[in-house]
């Protein structure tokens, strides 16, 4: 249940500029029946919602390791089962892509894909086209010999999950998380048309002139390679909450999840961050802390959860119509170190 809470929304209200639709949300072990949020404007008469990109790949990663549990899928699998067309898809295994260790190049620093973006954001690339942007032009490093982030990785998980699953990536989410934690407007969105219901939000990133636009009104979710989900932040947390608390994977997948590689280049305040299996670490003196962020045109997005030393659990989620989603990690940390 979510409970309206003043005190966040005042919070919100001091730690996000002025003009933004934003939310956040905390959720706790100890009352494992209800979650508090607070958003802005205040005079909106239900929590509202948002893309949270990136946060997506939290939830494949958990669906992969559903498949995992039922042993219809391995973390050691090689991708060459479903794609041998990648390079070295045979030493690339499935735990490779989900920490972003495989070498497989990204599209977030290609100029071509941001301008195609913007000169045609209701046509995203096909799976192929970002495939020839991507790992047609070779490998960053040998599989497992470093550290790399990749969406198209990513976007290759989703094509094996669903192949795997004989199920679409919307259908999965919906069964396997959102049902089972009562999280009714959690929902991956494939087409423009499921746009509609989220909070409004311009973008520039959506425009050849770089005019603000709508994103609701002239983005496709396609842009984003491996699928983009929608959400509230009370159910961003309500989820990151559930997950740690055992209540979709076993003790040993989440130990699985949780088994990261250091990444160097992370940026302040993360300190001695590691990505593990669709999660960041970090290690705090209250506690472990992992999450992700999320952002692209029009929203930002950030889930972290504390896990304290003595067994305490804390999830925060923040959510709000920017493009920068430093934003709303700024929020998520504020709400943890309330």
């Amino acid at each position: 249940m979510v409970h309206a809470d003043d005190d966040l929304s005042v919070l919100v209200a001091a730690s996000v500029p002025p003009g933004l639709t934003a939310a956040a949300a905390v959720a706790e072990r100890e009352h494992p029946a209800s979650v508090r949020a607070g958003w802005l404007p205040r005079g909106l008469d239900r929590e509202p919602a948002f893309l949270i990109y990136s946060i997506t790949k939290t939830f494949l990663a958990t669906l992969a390791l559903l498949l995992c549990e039922a042993g219809r899928l391995a973390l050691t699998d090689p991708v060459s089962r479903w794609l041998p067309s990648l390079p070295r898809a045979d030493a690339i295994t499935i735990r490779h892509l989900l920490g972003h260790t495989g070498g497989v190049p990204d599209y977030g620093g290609l100029a071509a894909y941001h301008e195609a973006v913007r000169r045609s954001p209701g046509s995203p690339w096909s799976f192929d086209e970002f495939g020839r942007a991507t790992w047609e032009q070779g490998l960053l490093f040998d599989p497992g010999t470093g550290w790399a982030y990749s969406n198209p990785g990513y976007m290759i998980v989703r094509r094996i999950v669903e192949t795997v699953a004989d199920a679409a990536f919307a259908d999965l989410v919906r069964d396997r998380i959102a049902r089972p934690l009562g999280l009714a407007r959690t929902r991956v969105v494939d087409s423009p048309d499921q746009l509609g219901g989220l909070a409004p939000s311009l973008s520039a990133l959506v425009d050849p002139e770089r005019v603000p636009r709508d994103v609701r009104a002239v983005y496709h979710p396609g842009w984003v390679s491996h699928g983009v989900m929608a959400s509230t932040a009370s159910e961003v947390a309500s989820f990151l909450r559930a997950l740690f608390d055992g209540a979709l994977l076993s003790a040993r997948s989440l130990a699985s999840m949780t088994e990261g590689t250091p990444v160097t280049a992370a940026p302040p305040p993360w300190r001695r961050a590691v990505y593990a299996l669709g999660l960041m670490g970090d290690t705090l003196p209250s506690g472990a802390l992992w999450g992700h962020n999320g952002g692209g045109p029009g929203y930002g997005a950030s889930a972290l959860v504390l896990v304290g030393p003595a067994g305490g659990l804390r999830t925060a989620a923040a959510v709000c119509t920017t493009d920068r989603p430093e934003i709303a990690e700024s929020l998520a940390r504020r709400i943890l170190e309330a």
